[in-house]
């Protein structure tokens, strides 16, 4: 079984059908126990982050109860083809080592319509084989009173997830340093290397002022940013008095690519890679001056005003201290994810948090908050 050394998982409920027999249509509630939830599916996506998930099923009946009712869940691996032929899928059964139901008997006392929960917890993700879809169906083996057979078993899908499932779209907003003063890893930087996915939409650069669209950095001290008076609206251009740019350091609109832009504060020599191919060779800057992130005036997507944003969606946007090597940046899988640990990585916005105004930073807690409602864009890459 291969093990997958980044492996966590991301719940999402999928809205399904309930899962029965055809005449389960003309089917009435009665008095019938049934699994209460909006769904009878549940897709566990693995993506590397943490080792178990912990899930309460619980029944419910229309009326109260006038006796005590009780109500015992089992996995059922038989239902695996039940759900195949449903779905016309190709899942198999998750192996019993992978989960637990501790206590599976639940109660609906005398007056009551809900029972106490019953815990399902999937555990050892990282053991999972990522290759293959699995199916654990957890039903209601037995009752003291009948059950509502369309909603009586659970399905619960364990797949692999793509290396990266949200990212940010920053059209009209801007982050910033939730705690600049403590952000001391992005102080004097002698080198640096600049990472980031991006996707400009299609009015990348359209209407903003001086056709400035900002990647990040302070404004009048060192600062990545595309276009500008002269400078064509997708061409980068490092803003550090004087600027650097070449004709070739250019991106494309509405398409994921990769930007990689190093800087070496020793010699001025700055590189530009797209999808880890080098862009215009080496250029050099008569700049020397190291570089200081760690201000309340460091910004993503704004430099000078608001109106310099970036009108597109963004995610593994990262900055190391030192310049990566070619050989680094077209590893495998490094446009999707490092390790937060690697040397001389001192800031590493993932951007996959689908929700909320914080983007966290798990390299060293530098983490940005959003100036307005962040709107986060579902994708699934590579």
């Amino acid at each position: 079984m291969k093990k997958t050394k980044y492996l966590s998982i991301c719940t999402i409920v999928v809205a399904g059908a309930f899962l029965g027999a055809c005449n389960e249509n003309r089917e009435t509630f009665d008095n019938k126990v049934f699994v209460d939830g909006t769904t009878n599916v549940t897709t566990l996506y693995l993506d590397g982050e943490v080792e178990e998930a912990t899930y309460t099923l619980q029944a419910q009946i229309p009326q109260p109860a006038t006796q005590e009712v009780k109500i015992t869940y089992a996995v059922d691996p038989s239902l695996v083809d039940v759900y195949n032929k449903i779905y016309n899928a190709h899942t198999v059964i998750l192996p019993s080592e992978f989960y637990t139901i501790a206590d599976p008997v639940a109660t609906i006392k005398p007056g009551g319509v809900t029972s106490d929960g019953v815990t399902l917890q999937i555990t050892n993700l990282s053991e999972i084989d990522d290759e293959l879809i699995y199916c654990l169906p957890v039903t209601v083996a037995n009752s003291s009173i009948p059950v509502l057979e369309s909603m009586r078993t659970k399905y619960y899908v364990l797949r692999g997830a793509s290396l990266i499932n949200w990212v940010a779209n920053l059209n009209e907003n801007n982050l910033s340093l939730s705690a600049s003063g403590s952000a001391s890893g992005l102080a004097n930087m002698s080198q640096i290397t600049v990472e980031a996915l991006i996707r400009p939409g299609a009015a990348f650069g359209d209407g903003n002022d001086a056709g400035i669209s900002t990647l990040l950095g302070i404004e009048g001290v060192k600062l990545l940013r595309f276009g500008d008076s002269g400078v064509d609206p997708l061409q980068l251009q490092f803003a550090a008095s004087p600027n650097v740019t070449n004709s070739q350091w250019t991106i494309e609109k509405e398409k994921w690519q990769f930007i990689t832009f190093t800087y070496d504060s020793s010699t001025g020599v700055c590189q530009f890679y797209v999808d880890g191919i080098q862009k215009g060779g080496d250029v050099s800057s008569t700049n020397r001056g190291s570089v200081s992130w760690n201000s309340s005036q460091f910004y993503v997507g704004k430099s000078y005003s608001d109106n310099r944003d970036f009108s597109g969606d963004m995610g593994e946007l990262r900055v190391w201290n030192r310049v990566l090597t070619k050989e680094e940046i077209q590893s495998k899988n490094h446009f999707y994810k490092v390790d937060v640990d690697a040397v001389g990585l001192v800031a590493y916005w993932k951007m996959n948090e689908g929700a909320g105004n914080t983007i966290l930073d798990y390299a060293n807690g530098y983490n940005l908050i959003a100036n307005s409602t962040l709107t986060w864009v579902p994708v699934s890459l590579p």
